[in-house]
């Protein structure tokens, strides 16, 4: 192992493989269990194995060559980076050898292919949490989606219905607000959108009302958070 690998894996805690996953994930016990034994091709008695599953726990399978920028601003470069969006991970390469970032508040940025990820707070369903989100567009207000994707157990056969295989469902997207660095805020209605942006309600308005802004047009809402920025 090289020193930058080596001194990477002293500052940011980085954790082999996915044996770790149950200090790591957000998410509860069982399911962190049941993720491990899937990987490791013990799952209960069926004895599922990774390749069993349909889908993909990844937006993208392949690594990415990227860099990480720590809190204190530290650049570590010419790393192999992919997301996993089941676990909230990010996942780097070396060889034929996975590792994830184990203390993940240590990271501010991933850069990686067209991609980079912050590692933010955010408010959801009344509750706060910290995990990697996308950021689409950045200045006074900065757009972040969360990327999420769901396990789903396989499904034996019964009177109305088919086998279902077990699979990783498709990515759902939720779109969140940050006004000057704070918690970043969900929002799903064009009402919700205008309340964060009420400093400039009335340019806002307009400016949705002219271009028909829909909620799931990635594009247009890159679009108008920029115009806000520039306001």
């Amino acid at each position: 192992m090289n020193r930058f690998y080596l001194s990477f894996l002293l500052v940011l805690g980085i954790s082999s493989g996915l044996q770790a996953q149950l200090e790591l994930m957000n998410k509860p016990f069982m399911d962190d269990v049941r993720f491990n034994k899937i990987i490791e091709g013990t799952y209960l008695r069926n004895n599922l194995k990774f390749s069993d599953i349909q889908g993909s726990p990844y937006l993208s399978d392949k690594f990415e060559n990227g860099k990480i920028i720590t809190q204190e601003d530290s650049v570590f470069s010419n790393i192999e980076l992919r997301y996993n969006a089941y676990s909230d991970d990010l996942e780097f390469k070396q060889g034929e050898n996975i590792y994830n970032v184990a203390f993940k508040l240590l990271v501010k940025k991933a850069e990686f292919g067209n991609n980079t990820f912050g590692y933010r707070n955010y408010e959801l369903e009344g509750a706060k949490h910290d995990g990697f989100l996308k950021i689409l567009a950045q200045g006074k207000a900065t757009l972040l989606v969360k990327y999420t994707i769901r396990f789903s157990d396989r499904e034996e056969a019964k009177a109305f219905s088919d086998f279902q295989p077990a699979r990783f469902e498709e990515p759902i997207e939720q779109y969140f607000l940050s006004i000057n660095d704070a918690s970043a805020t969900l929002f799903t209605t064009k009402k919700m959108l205008i309340i964060l942006l009420s400093d400039h309600k009335g340019e806002i308005e307009s400016y949705l009302s002219k271009n028909k802004i829909s909620l799931k047009d990635e594009r247009g809402l890159v679009e108008l958070i920029s115009f806000y920025n520039s306001l």
